[in-house]
C-alpha cells in the first residue's frame, strides 16, 4: 500500500485493487469517496470526495472538490457539490431523514454549517482533519447550530485503516500547493 511518497498512479492502482472488508460497515462507501478524491486531485482540486446514500442504501449523488477546476469557485467543496446535486435534482425532498453523506475528509466549518442546515441525518468522514475539520469541534459552535445538529449524527467511518490512510494521503497530494494558491488570492499577489 502506498503512503506519503506515492503518486496519483500509485493511489489509482491501490484503489483499483482494494477489496472492501465486510468487517467494516462503511468500507464500500469509504472506498468510493477515496476514488472520487483522487479524481479531484487529477483535475487540480483538493483531494476530497463525497457521496450521498438514500435510506435504501443507494448512492443518489456523488462528486468531489471543485474549488479550482473547471474554474475558481470558493464554495465548491465536495460536500457542497453533492448537497447542490441532491437539492437541485430532488426538489420534492422534504427532509433528509435516513440519508447519509460520506466524505473522505472531515468537514470544514463552511461545510459543517451547510450539512447541519440540510438536515442530512448521518454524516460520516473517512479521515480526520485536525487542522481544518469542524466535526471534532462541533461543541464549540454557536448554540443555535448545536441545537439544529442534535438530530444528526456526525462520526468517523467504520472502515479499514488502509482506506483511512488513503483518504488522508490523497488529500495531502496537492494540498500544500493549493493552499498557497488560496493564500495568494487572499493577499492579491
Amino acid at each position: 500500500m502506498p503512503y506519503q511518497d506515492a503518486s496519483v498512479n500509485d493511489w489509482k492502482a491501490f484503489l483499483a485493487s482494494y477489496r472492501p472488508n465486510p468487517d467494516y460497515a462503511d468500507d464500500v462507501f469509504a472506498l468510493e469517496t477515496c476514488k472520487l478524491a483522487l479524481q479531484a486531485v487529477e483535475l487540480g482540486n483538493f483531494g476530497i470526495g463525497c457521496l450521498i446514500v438514500n435510506p435504501k442504501g443507494e448512492v443518489v449523488a456523488k462528486g468531489h472538490n471543485q474549488v479550482f477546476s473547471p474554474y475558481f469557485r470558493s464554495d465548491r467543496h465536495g460536500e457542497m457539490v453533492v448537497m447542490e446535486t441532491i437539492e437541485d435534482t430532488c426538489r420534492e425532498l422534504n427532509g433528509m431523514k435516513g440519508y447519509t453523506l460520506y466524505t473522505s475528509l472531515e468537514s470544514c466549518p463552511m461545510c459543517m454549517a451547510r450539512l447541519i442546515t440540510s438536515g442530512c441525518e448521518t454524516i460520516i468522514h473517512v479521515a480526520d482533519d485536525p487542522s481544518g475539520g469542524m466535526v471534532h469541534l462541533k461543541d464549540n459552535l454557536p448554540p443555535m447550530w448545536i441545537e439544529l445538529a442534535k438530530s444528526q449524527s456526525f462520526r468517523k467511518a467504520s472502515c479499514s485503516t488502509q482506506l483511512e490512510a488513503a483518504a488522508q494521503q490523497i488529500f495531502l497530494l496537492n494540498a500544500e500547493s493549493l493552499n498557497e494558491r488560496l493564500r495568494q488570492r487572499s493577499t492579491g499577489q
